[in-house]
């Protein structure tokens, strides 16, 4: 039996081709490294701002996910990208505008004109007296109207359906009128005013169906005054100034949170609303904060020096110095600051989770990290 002991000889590459491949996957991988690097690296807030089509003194308003200014009698709709999704001239220039993420109202002159998220004019109407103000909803719009005589000024809150016939008056003459609206459905309205009658002023809270002509809910705080009302997810929300009131629509139950001393700041309205508080009396800046949320929990914030405004955006909370950005937990933990390109002067909640700041009379969005 022959045997072959003789070994098979291993092949070895050549000194430089070994060279060669080292140096092509040294490259790949410095190469997949930058990649990654370009990828993960946060960007600076000035990469993600984008001026605006117009300037701080055109009326702006936010539409669902598009934005609506005004200049002079023409109304233009963006997108977030910033094209043109509609523009729409109005009976005239000069107007005041209230808008949610179905309508727009456009009053002056004794006129309103109405226009839905799609840029199609719903009515316009001319009105007895002067119009005051307008609210709108989903499907219903309120107008405050008053009547200048002599010797007397009859007023009203007159609500349309969107073709313009009228479906509910109610005469406030004689009653003052600090702020009216609809719930998040459009079925309901409500009347906040303040009644100086008797020896004690009373905040009065009232709400109506406007589709059934009836009252279905009267709540008076004799303890303070009432300044703004939010209805959100059911609940009616009044702020006053020693404390924050809870109600169940059309029931009796109510809570209460004391507030002496704080004034409302901001509220980021959800099923779990939250309401933003800084104290009193502050001149321009603020250094501490108090977010009360009505389900139960209650936090303080001790804020950076320059804090002149602060936003609850989601489980975030914003707070904005001139050239800095300061960002919380909804529990209050601090997380990181970021500097801003240039000194801003205003925020305003935009489209989305984003910001319009303005910086001299420029507007900037941005969204909020």
């Amino acid at each position: 039996m022959y045997t072959n002991n003789k070994k098979k000889k291993k092949r070895r590459w050549p000194r430089k081709t070994i060279f060669f491949f080292c140096a092509v996957v040294t490259a790949f991988a410095m190469l997949l490294t930058g990649v990654i690097v370009i990828l993960t690296s946060g960007k600076s807030l000035k990469d993600t701002m984008k001026d605006m089509p117009f300037s701080y003194d055109n009326g702006h308003y936010v539409m669902g996910k598009n934005i609506v200014y005004s200049q002079g009698d023409l109304l233009t709709c963006v997108n977030e990208s910033f094209n043109t999704v509609w523009q729409l001239r109005l009976f005239s220039a000069g107007l005041s505008f209230t808008v949610n993420n179905n309508l727009i109202a456009a009053i002056g002159q004794g006129v309103i004109q109405v226009v839905d998220s799609d840029g199609q004019h719903r009515f316009s109407k001319q009105m007895d007296g002067d119009i005051e103000s307008a609210r709108v909803g989903k499907d219903m719009v309120a107008v405050y109207t008053q009547q200048h005589m002599e010797g007397k000024t009859p007023s009203y809150i007159i609500v349309f359906d969107l073709n313009g016939d009228q479906l509910f008056l109610l005469d406030v003459t004689s009653k003052y009128v600090l702020d009216y609206g609809f719930d998040e459905d459009s079925d309901s309205l409500f009347i906040l005013e303040l009644d100086v009658s008797g020896s004690v002023p009373i905040s009065r809270i009232s709400t109506y169906k406007p589709m059934t002509q009836s009252i279905t809910m009267k709540k008076e705080l004799k303890d303070q005054l009432v300044s703004n009302v939010y209805w959100i997810s059911g609940k009616i929300y009044a702020v006053g100034t020693n404390h924050l009131t809870v109600y169940q629509s059309l029931s009796s139950e109510d809570k209460q949170y004391m507030t002496y001393g704080w004034m409302l700041e901001d509220v980021y309205q959800s099923d779990d609303p939250k309401f933003v508080y800084v104290p009193s009396g502050n001149a321009g800046t603020f250094d501490i904060a108090r977010i009360v949320r009505p389900s139960g929990s209650e936090i303080k914030i001790n804020l950076p020096p320059g804090v002149f405004q602060i936003l609850h955006e989601g489980e975030k909370i914003y707070c904005f110095a001139n050239t800095q950005l300061f960002v919380y937990t909804g529990e209050g933990k601090y997380l990181k600051s970021y500097d801003f390109p240039y000194e801003i002067s205003g925020v305003e909640r935009a489209i989305g989770k984003s910001v319009f700041l303005k910086h001299e009379n420029m507007i900037s969005m941005m969204p909020l990290p």
